[in-house]
């Protein structure tokens, strides 16, 4: 029989044990071919990041981030007369404190990125957000691979891989493959 001191020690022990694992911060999710980031959204667009602010919700409970995008290009679905887009989206910094969601896609003010949305939100977190950036030794626009550092692939037979990462390619490729798929 155990003795009521041992089974104290035992409980302060696996009480200590548990409080020091790390907290979980990841998410896992499903990798997107680009056919099926482009059939998920609604709208798809070459953008400029503008502004970017971070509010609590009603409750005080959740930080929910605004970007404002100004559309450069539009190879799905309709631009706002005055050629800007809000996408709001869980997650951002309010005074000294920061909610980070894993995986969801990070804006910064001045920076251009090729977006597939769906109701004014980024289609599958992460993925459907690729920085635009210019080559100035080949002259052309580049389209970074999309973020597949939490996403894993599935094979042929149902069982969950690491998603290989893809290199950056070329924006008017791109633009081609994606409005072939749209049907424009």
């Amino acid at each position: 029989m155990t003795s009521p001191r041992r089974l104290t020690q035992w409980l302060a022990i696996t009480v200590c044990a548990v409080a020091a694992l790390p907290v979980a911060m990841a998410t896992v999710m499903r990798a997107m071919e680009l056919s099926e980031l482009t059939a998920s959204a609604d709208q798809i667009v070459v953008g400029d990041v503008v502004a970017t602010e971070s509010a609590w919700d009603s409750g005080h409970r959740n930080i929910y981030s605004t970007i404002d995008i100004n559309v450069q290009e539009s190879w799905k679905g309709e631009t706002p007369g005055d050629g800007r887009i809000r996408i709001r989206q869980l997650g951002g910094t309010v005074g000294d404190i920061e909610m980070t969601v894993y995986g969801m896609a990070r804006f910064t003010p001045g920076e251009r990125a090729l977006l597939f949305l769906r109701q004014a939100r980024v289609v599958g977190m992460g993925q459907g957000k690729r920085l635009v950036h210019w080559d100035s030794a080949a002259k052309r626009w580049l389209a970074d691979a999309p973020d597949r550092a939490r996403v894993f692939g599935v094979d042929g037979q149902g069982r969950p891989h690491t998603a290989e990462s893809k290199q950056p390619e070329v924006l008017d490729r791109l633009r081609e493959r994606v409005r072939a798929m749209v049907g424009n």
